[in-house]
């Protein structure tokens, strides 16, 4: 079953913290006070145009860290064969 889109970025700015949300903005373009008004239940169904940043943004680090646990288990897997 999908998550619905809300719920998942609603997660992704649990795991970023509230102290992150100033970074965040910084790195997305999305303005500070949009992610804290969202978080908190201000924008219960928000523009898709005003969250896809978010979502990239979220969605590139999550490919990130498959690529880096997948080169890990190549990596340790080479070492077994090695």
């Amino acid at each position: 079953m999908n998550v619905p889109i809300t719920e998942y970025l609603h997660q992704k700015l649990t795991e970023v913290g509230t102290a992150g949300f100033e970074q965040l903005a910084l790195d997305t373009g999305v303005k500070v006070s949009f992610i804290r008004k969202f978080f908190y239940g201000g924008r219960p169904d928000p523009r898709v145009n005003t969250i896809q940043p978010l979502l990239d943004h979220f969605h590139a680090r999550d490919m990130a860290q498959v690529a880096e646990v997948n080169g890990q288990q190549c990596s340790s897997q080479e070492s077994a064969h090695g």
